[in-house]
């Protein structure tokens, strides 16, 4: 699963985000190609809002429509690398192949818009770390 993110700004600064630190928030690139961060999920703080709590997505349950009350929008999160733990809790940051993306949902509640990491299977060789993995595809251009 996607527990964190590392993310090399415009400036050469890398930056680790990890949920579910209050303050988390992802980078989404637009279709104009301008890069903007935005707040990911629902951590365990915030019981009530709207949001389903976490910060991920099943595949499987976008395509049964159990998020459609929060009008999902497909985004791409440009991110370099994301943590996963494996049993013993041990961190592994997993590089994003160059040309890929990170999938993601952005959900909205009223006016209020959240970033959610969809997840799938992990691939064969990653199993053995977690039973969710992010949704890794080619950047569209």
């Amino acid at each position: 699963m996607c527990r964190g993110v590392k993310v090399t700004d415009h400036t050469g600064t890398e930056k680790h985000i990890v949920f579910p630190h209050p303050q988390a928030a992802l980078p989404i690139q637009h279709a104009n190609g301008k890069t903007k961060w935005i707040r990911w999920g629902n951590n365990l703080e915030e019981k009530e809002g709207g949001f389903f709590i976490g910060g991920w997505a099943r595949q499987a349950s976008l395509e049964q429509g159990k998020w459609d009350k929060l009008k999902p929008e497909p985004v791409d999160l440009i991110v370099d690398e994301f943590l996963s733990r494996d049993p013993e809790r041990n961190a592994h940051w997993i590089d994003i192949p160059a040309g890929h993306v990170i999938k993601g949902i952005i959900a909205t509640h009223h006016d209020e818009r959240r970033v959610y990491v969809i997840t799938t299977e992990p691939p064969e060789e990653y199993a053995w770390m977690e039973d969710r993995w992010p949704l890794i595809a080619p950047l569209q251009q």
